[in-house]
């Protein structure tokens, strides 16, 4: 298997993974804490994982001792971990749904799976219902009411994984396709290739010479638990982590036409069809073809250049009017490449792992042009908000920065923000003269969640209508998988972004990403300005921008409708005339 490129905060995702199979499947509980620690120490990261496994000096890191550091040294050059494969088969499948349980974690799952045979969503609603849960030591009637509430968007994440972590697990298969002899090549597809946030099933194709020996290999691979035959040229496998992954096998000369069918979805595929039909051709799961005679495809640029349309990007293949707007111009998307800069990030001065020298030098390395840091604000004191003599003290460290900058002939600005709280009433947190002191202010809410639609809404409308507000952040403070965002209408943000002005945000970090990508393309049909923005905690996190760009490309975004993807200079003036309205 060739290596594979993977982030501090990616191998802390495996360790932390690993710690919640062990305490899981009751293994020694101190070293569930000792896999549980590394993977905090590894988060925040910036270290050069392979570069340190290769040398044999992981174990230089914080808190990663011999044993775990042989773990990290595997994951980082192989791209696995025989462990958490290891956990993952012998952990009951229908467990993985209840850690999406809000209030459940691995220790009370162990009890419930020993004390009483609770191993799926299904049998914790049993036993519920029979109102045994609240008997189980360490529980009572409140956890069991909070469990049983939670069961309902428990169902919902069955089986489904975020984006990267389903990229993870897809790119090990196609690792070990692309490595077989009788394979010549290999595609992720489906929702994957289209980039949506949530993935219910790993897509893949593959040209193989043996489809039948490649098939049936697959469906023995390690880490498979079973395995169905869906036609003659399709196995679709459930892993033992609870998700699906189906394999398409075809000849060399039906690979590109199995990659369009399988990457479309049902209304892009079935608008294509109709194209095809409107020009004498046919369009099916194996191509096109004219008659019985098969149209060659050298590449997927060809079948939509056949059927006369500009070609299509896989992200926006979902039929929301692509194939309309192909058939009159060039779809023009924005590229990571496009980004010159970002805008919510944090430091130390808060609840970030990297110092405002550090977070400047990582975003130059980047070949950004500038940074802006938006530390968290006073009310937020469980992430360290800034006081307003913290706020002077780093505003000062970014002018000196600046300054010296500037002196070395350095073409790099760092612009001083902050993520100011909305508070409960709409105002946001700092008086008038301290937000005027920030070149611009990012606006979130952080508590309070439980409001009523208009509540919320009216809370949200009032600092959207904030003459200081520049950029409406994390809108709907979901949490994919995890938590649903707060009840609020963002149709009614959005026409109030429009009217004032104010940029909304997509938060990149793949656990939010939000705005969803669905509402952005609403937004910038009304002339909203987008930032993609990682919300990063540390300099590896800034990296998390890629996945904004994924939302981005899915919502049709061209560069010009996108902040950080103007030059220094462009958003200089825009900041200086923004402050220069506010005081007119």
């Amino acid at each position: 298997m060739s290596e594979v490129q993977l982030q501090p905060s990616d191998v802390a995702r495996v360790l932390a993974d690993i710690a919640t199979l062990m305490e899981l499947n009751g293994r020694d509980p101190f070293r569930a804490k000792a896999f549980a620690s590394a993977a905090r120490a590894l988060e925040g990261s910036d270290a050069d994982l392979r570069a340190l496994a290769k040398s044999d000096q992981l174990t230089s890191l914080r808190g990663i001792g011999p044993a775990i550091a042989s773990i990290v040294a595997e994951i980082v050059l192989t791209g696995r971990s025989r462990i958490r494969e290891e956990l993952d088969a012998a952990t009951p499948i229908g467990l993985f749904d209840l850690l999406q349980i809000p209030g459940l974690g691995p220790k009370r799952i162990r009890t419930l799976y020993t004390d009483l045979g609770v191993d799926s969503l299904d049998s914790l609603e049993r036993v519920a219902s029979e109102g045994r849960l609240a008997s189980v030591a360490g529980f009572g009637q409140k956890t069991a009411d909070k469990v049983l509430a939670g069961l309902s968007f428990a169902r919902e994440c069955r089986g489904r994984r975020r984006y990267p972590e389903a990229l993870e697990s897809a790119a090990r298969i196609v690792d070990w396709l692309r490595a077989r002899g009788e394979v010549s090549a290999a595609e992720i597809v489906g929702a994957l290739r289209r980039r949506l946030e949530v993935i219910e099933r790993i897509d893949l194709v593959a040209s193989s010479a043996k489809p039948e020996r490649t098939l049936t290999d697959f469906a023995k691979l390690n880490g498979v638990s079973h395995a169905e035959r869906e036609d003659a040229d399709t196995v679709t496998a459930r892993l033992t982590d609870g998700m699906t992954a189906r394999l398409r096998c075809v000849p060399a000369g039906e690979f590109v036409g199995a990659v369009i069918w399988e990457t479309g979805n049902e209304a892009h595929l079935s608008r294509l069809a109709e194209m095809a039909t409107g020009r004498g051709l046919v369009l099916d799961r194996s191509g096109l073809r004219r008659g019985s005679a098969r149209v060659p495809l050298p590449a997927e640029e060809s079948l939509y250049s056949a059927l006369e349309l500009a070609y299509v990007a896989p992200e926006l293949r979902e039929g929301l009017g692509e194939v309309e707007a192909a058939a009159t111009s060039v779809l023009e998307l924005v590229e990571l490449e496009d980004l010159r800069g970002t805008f919510h990030c944090h430091t130390t001065y808060s609840d970030g792992k990297a110092t405002v020298q550090e977070m400047a030098e990582a975003a130059d390395a980047l070949e950004w042009s500038y940074l802006g840091l938006a530390d968290h604000s006073r009310s937020a004191g469980y992430a360290g908000g800034l006081s307003v003599e913290q706020v002077r003290e780093q505003q000062a460290e970014i002018d000196a920065w600046n300054e010296a900058a500037a002196a070395s002939g350095r073409s790099f600005r760092l612009f001083k923000g902050v993520e100011s709280d909305i508070l409960p009433d709409g105002s946001l947190d700092y008086p008038d003269a301290v937000l005027a002191s920030f070149d611009y202010v990012v606006a979130s809410v952080h508590s309070g969640f439980a409001m009523a639609r208009e509540e919320m809404t009216a809370r949200m409308l009032r600092a959207v209508r904030n003459p200081y507000l520049t950029i409406l952040g994390h809108p709907t403070g979901r949490l994919l998988l995890t938590r649903k965002g707060y009840d609020v209408d963002v149709r009614q943000l959005i026409d109030a972004a429009a009217e004032r002005g104010v940029i909304i945000e997509i938060n990149a970090n793949p656990h939010r990403l939000d705005l969803d990508w669905r509402e952005v393309r609403v937004a910038a049909a009304k002339g909203v300005l987008i930032a993609i923005n990682p919300d990063a905690h540390s300099v590896n996190a800034l990296q998390h921008v890629a996945y904004g760009v994924n939302m981005a490309r899915k919502a049709g975004l061209a560069p010009e409708q996108i902040l950080n993807c103007w030059p220094l200079d462009r958003v200089e003036r825009y900041i200086a005339e923004r402050k220069q309205a506010r005081e007119a």
